[in-house]
């Protein structure tokens, strides 16, 4: 009998139970066991792990977070740490795993399988950043919350004549910046793909004052750099990249500025019927991708439909935002 066991690794994100549900009712479906590994890849450093039934899974379509628990860490860490790894997955007679997480996590189960562990891949996370794919689980909620959250600040931010410049998490790609900076009307955007100056924020805040205006809002990825401001390139300054911009707008540019950081807001939540129907299509492709023995391959969407997807080639460089996505963007500012 096939077990395979479902690790949930890397940040958290919703639609990481949808996921779960279906990865486990398709292995029911086709007669497999399925064992769960809780708190990442701890499950099967610390022994941590148990055999999944209906009932573990009912309920928890729209859920945010994890059941199984999720963290960081890499069973390649140590030959300690990867030799406890090979003890438990052998002492569970696992025949493979299906491993739903981020860049890190899917690399981390391609070299698995490099290894001898046959292990597919369902990419999940917020940051998007997965090659291969066009989307990922969780994506989708993540840019709902900031556009609806630029929705409320916008109403605050022209009632007071104020800059607010919100920031938003990214992973270092600036894909939720743009498309929910995008979807919630931002009037500028600021991503680590492409460097913007002081002067330039500064100019395009006094030129939409000077047309009736006076208000902006600014949105920034935590990980953004902005020649002319006092941080480093490459630095997260304490404060937050947010925080620093605003405080530098007003105090050298005379602008009222406040600052929001949306943080692990943006992780948490109720997944959106996007990331639920995509979760569930991966999760049940997952399995379909064992049966047919496809393995070192994660699920990904193209064109609307879901195919495999090289999970070493997927997690070698980071996919970044096409250049038409500035475009969209600049046209509003």
């Amino acid at each position: 009998m096939r077990r395979i066991g479902v690790v949930t690794s890397g940040a958290d994100c919703p639609g990481l139970n949808a996921a779960i549900r279906a990865v486990a009712r398709k292995g029911f479906e086709l007669g497999y066991e399925v064992i769960g590994v809780r708190n990442g890849w701890k499950g099967l450093i610390e022994d941590d792990v148990y055999v999944m039934h209906k009932r573990h899974v009912s309920g928890i379509l729209f859920l945010g977070g994890t059941i199984l628990g999720s963290g960081r860490f890499d069973p390649f860490s140590s030959e300690k740490e990867f030799g406890r790894f090979q003890k438990n997955f052998n002492k569970y007679s696992l025949t493979s795993l299906v491993v739903i997480g981020g860049f890190t996590s899917l690399r981390i189960a391609s070299r698995l399988n490099e290894a001898g562990y046959a292990s597919v891949g369902v990419p999940s996370t917020i940051d998007n950043d997965v090659a291969c794919t066009e989307s990922c689980i969780g994506f989708d909620t993540a840019c709902n919350f900031v556009s609806h959250s630029l929705d409320r600040l916008h109403a605050t931010a022209s009632s007071h004549h104020r800059v607010m410049v919100v920031e938003v998490m990214g992973g270092g790609s600036g894909w939720i910046a743009l498309m929910g900076g995008l979807a919630g009307g931002a009037d500028y955007i600021v991503t680590p793909e492409r460097h913007t100056s002081f002067n330039d924020i500064v100019n395009h805040i006094e030129h939409r004052r000077s047309s009736g205006k006076n208000f902006s809002i600014i949105v920034i990825t935590d990980t953004a750099q902005v020649d002319g401001m006092p941080f480093k390139p490459g630095d997260t300054p304490q404060t937050g990249v947010g925080a620093t911009l605003a405080n530098e707008i007003e105090k050298r540019a005379g602008i009222d500025s406040r600052y929001t950081v949306l943080g692990h807001l943006q992780r948490g939540g109720t997944p959106s019927v996007v990331d639920r129907v995509l979760a569930t299509r991966f999760g049940y492709e997952a399995v379909e991708l064992l049966k047919r023995g496809e393995v070192g391959k994660m699920t990904a969407i193209k064109a609307g439909l879901v195919v495999p997807a090289d999970m070493d080639i997927a997690t070698r460089e980071r996919r970044r935002p096409p250049a038409k996505l500035f475009e969209y963007a600049q046209l509003f500012y």
